[in-house]
């Protein structure tokens, strides 16, 4: 009861302290078994996926007692424009929650303390993670975020249709061209020739996704050292990447036109609505299917072309720079991040930590086993290499998808080395 008291009562101090935005730097004090401790957890979350978060506190606290976790949950895109703004004012939560697209940003603009001496000194094994899942979280050599939860790519597959059409379904090691044939064996048309269901459902201009098909066919959008859009977006093996992507589309017409280009994945309901028998996407919507009548779920890996390829799409947990009270939020990041953290996620995310993936049946699991499998062939990240991403290469790869997906006699050559000048361009404005 006293414990409640006392967090009601910090709110308003902490609601002013960040009104006030009061000058620190990156300091430390020792958690004193004789005072509370109050640290702040940023996220963006919202809805029931505060409840984890408020459990994995519960949880904690109770192992904790003179420590208050008090959450603060911002959900959509205010959220980094929100961090960015307390950043600025040496006011932002102790520990803050992003996704891996930020990450190079936010560590350009000093926003996280290294861990590296954090999980030296406190011998914590980073070693209980499952393959890939710290890369995310770190830049130069120097880890400046532990994972919370992640998604691969899949190719979800609806069974009802597959036996309708008495077509086999895709298997592990397929390639491109057993999707092309599996898709136009799976699209059909009425005695008009208009399209009753379509082979697969794409996800339209998703820069970010559509860097599998560009690893799968070998290739990357820039170079490894940041420096460099020429060569790489504008390769043969991007060109073959967005070609193929594109084909699917017009050439061979065996997925729909998005229904909103400017919408996450297009916007398109094909796959939900039982009138598409694949869909390549992360592993977010998946509750969902599982319950809709009109699919009978199944998971497969992508397809490989030159290469058998994935990529992530993560979130984690890091200490902000203007923390003071960093041992004690590093002790939590611990907690959230680790074992304890994974059970709870358990239940709502694919867990970080081997051992309760394999502990919980998940890694064994038709479905579940197929994303923690994918991680054994995960690619870097363009955004990994150059913390602008957003402002150069993005837009130019935008505007390629939308212009091949929309027009079937575009210049696919033409607009990668177009795109890859803008890039570059961009680039060089903001090295300047």
């Amino acid at each position: 009861m006293m414990k409640m008291l006392f967090r009601f009562l910090t709110v308003a101090m902490l609601l002013s302290l960040v009104l006030s935005a009061c000058a620190a730097t990156a300091t430390s004090t020792p958690a004193a078994a004789d005072r509370t401790i109050v640290i702040r957890a940023g996220t963006g979350d919202g809805g029931d996926g505060l409840t984890p978060h408020q459990q994995i506190i519960q949880n904690f606290e109770d192992q904790n007692p003179n420590v208050i976790v008090q959450l603060e949950p911002v959900s959509g895109r205010d959220y980094y424009a929100r961090l960015l703004t307390q950043l600025a004012a040496k006011a932002a939560p102790d520990i803050m929650q992003i996704g891996d697209d930020a990450v190079p940003s936010f560590v350009t603009k000093n926003a996280f303390v290294p861990l590296d001496d954090y999980l030296k000194k406190s011998n914590f094994d980073a070693s209980i993670y499952l393959p890939g899942l710290l890369e995310p979280g770190k830049i130069d050599g120097k880890q400046y975020l532990l994972p919370k939860d992640y998604s691969p790519l899949a190719v979800y597959y609806n069974k009802k249709l597959f036996d309708a059409a008495s077509v086999a379904y895709p298997v592990d090691g397929w390639t491109w061209d057993d999707l092309l044939a599996t898709a136009q064996k799976l699209t059909l048309k009425d005695d008009s020739g208009n399209v009753t269901q379509w082979g697969i459902q794409l996800p339209a201009a998703w820069t970010t996704g559509f860097e599998y098909w560009v690893a799968a066919a070998g290739g990357t959008l820039i170079s490894k050292d940041g420096k460099s859009f020429a060569g790489a977006m504008d390769s043969p093996e991007v060109a073959r990447a967005v070609q193929f992507y594109a084909d699917l589309y017009n050439k061979y017409q065996v997925a729909p036109q998005p229904a909103d280009m400017n919408a996450f994945g297009g916007g398109n309901s094909e796959f939900a609505n039982g009138k598409a028998a694949m869909m390549i996407f992360g592993r977010w919507p998946q509750s969902g299917f599982k319950t809709n009548p009109n699919i009978s779920l199944g998971v497969v890996a992508p397809p490989k072309d030159k290469v058998r390829a994935n990529i992530l799409f993560w979130g984690g947990f890091g200490i902000a720079t203007s923390s003071k009270e960093a041992d004690t939020a590093f002790k939590y990041l611990s907690f959230v991040s680790g074992e304890p953290g994974a059970q709870v996620w358990k239940d709502w995310a694919l867990p970080a930590v081997k051992s309760v993936a394999e502990s919980s049946g998940l890694s064994k699991d038709p479905i579940e086993g197929v994303w923690i499998g994918e991680l054994n062939y995960l690619v870097p990240r363009a955004y990994t290499f150059t913390p602008y991403w957003n402002e150069t290469a993005d837009p130019a790869l935008r505007k390629v998808l939308e212009s091949v997906i929309l027009d079937p006699k575009a210049d696919v050559k033409g607009l990668l080395a177009q795109a890859a000048k803008d890039a570059q361009a961009a680039l060089d404005k903001i090295a300047k």
